[in-house]
């Protein structure tokens, strides 16, 4: 009977911590998307007068402005959401302590690593929508958003660079259209080789292949130029030839190493397009695996965040208690900049770099936690 008796405690014990660890994890939740909205909203807000302007200068109307606020909200999620994590951390364990739900939570019994693990499940859920589904989506909007606003030079020329070869679609002063494939190409010399171009004009196709070439100055100079007129069935062979282009080298590195506007699925054929053209950094590789571990940086951040909140006395301030969750977040800010800039001037293994801003903090945090444990 005793033993009975034990079991049907244990058990109801057991109901009870699901219960509070659920309890934990659903204002985990809460917080998380209150404080979410509200920065948002913040940040749209401080838009506008960069809109407005926008709008303004190109003659744009009010469809222009609801279309880029809409395309910027992935954007702003995604930069936003560790700042999120540790405003609302803070403000969680606040509550907890206001209302003396911490303080009972561990009379119970809960250690405070215990309190922390179903935060830590509501934070990693936030991260991996951040990561699945906002990380794709903000590299998706970013380009429509550089298209919306560089139309001009979209209707003249497109750039894109495939695992194999560079593709440009070019547009002349004469409305003739071409589409240039080039198979080998080096961007610091600006020479290609294998190059393969069809132009088009109302009925008149023309196909051009050269086994090498040169960009310079908004012109593509080709050799040993085979040369066929398709609408005539006419086909000659040229020394030497040139076209105009409505692009410079400049726009051809903006299209390549414009890192952060690429989906994670992508991170791995865009570094090995980085290397083949000579324009890999640490420093991508840096930022391409801080996307990838962000819900796991987040869950570090809230952790951090724990140790400082947790001592936070009954009825503390809440202006207190936002400054030190915005200035834990500023200093996060800086501390990885600060990383980034290293990184890029000393070319440091992205690895190194990573583990440095991922082990100072985690130390930080373990250390005022069992500070807290121990009291």
């Amino acid at each position: 009977m005793l033993f009975y008796l034990c079991y049907v405690l244990i058990f109801l014990s057991e109901i009870n911590m699901f219960k509070i660890k659920n309890y934990l994890l659903t204002n985990c939740l809460k917080y998380i998307l209150i404080n979410q909205s509200i920065i948002l909203f913040l940040i749209i807000f401080l838009n506008l007068i960069e809109l407005t302007r926008i709008i303004e200068n190109d003659n744009k109307n009010i469809y222009s402005f609801v279309f880029l606020s809409i395309l910027k909200i992935p954007t702003i999620i995604n930069e936003t959401s560790p700042f999120v994590v540790i405003i609302s951390t803070a403000f969680l364990f606040r509550y907890l302590i206001n209302y003396n739900e911490l303080i009972s939570m561990r009379n119970l019994g809960f250690s405070i690593f215990d309190i922390f693990l179903p935060i830590t499940i509501g934070v990693l859920i936030y991260g991996l929508i951040i990561l699945i589904f906002l990380n794709p989506l903000a590299a998706v909007s970013e380009i429509k958003i550089d298209k919306f606003l560089n139309n001009k030079n979209e209707n003249t020329y497109s750039i894109n660079f495939s695992e194999n070869s560079l593709w440009i679609k070019n547009k002349s002063f004469d409305d003739k259209i071409y589409y240039i494939n080039i198979e080998e190409f080096d961007l610091q010399k600006m020479s290609a080789k294998n190059i393969n171009i069809l132009s088009i004009k109302n009925n008149d196709n023309e196909f051009y292949h050269s086994k090498k070439g040169i960009i310079n100055q908004k012109k593509i100079l080709l050799n040993n130029v085979n040369y066929f007129d398709v609408s005539n069935d006419n086909y000659k062979f040229i020394d030497e030839m040139h076209l105009d282009l409505n692009f410079t080298k400049e726009n051809i590195l903006s299209s390549i190493i414009n890192y952060k506007n690429i989906p994670y699925y992508k991170y791995i054929n865009h570094i090995k397009t980085l290397k083949k053209f000579n324009l890999y950094t640490s420093l991508i590789s840096l930022h391409y695996l801080s996307e990838i571990l962000k819900p796991f940086f987040m869950i570090l951040l809230s952790f951090v965040v724990m140790g400082f909140s947790a001592k936070y006395k009954r009825n503390e301030s809440f202006f207190k208690v936002l400054f030190i969750a915005v200035l834990l977040g500023f200093l996060f800010f800086i501390f990885r900049e600060l990383i980034n800039k290293f990184t890029l001037s000393f070319d440091v293994n992205f690895i190194y770099s990573y583990l440095i801003i991922f082990t100072i903090p985690f130390l930080i945090g373990l250390y005022k936690v069992i500070q807290i444990e121990n009291d």
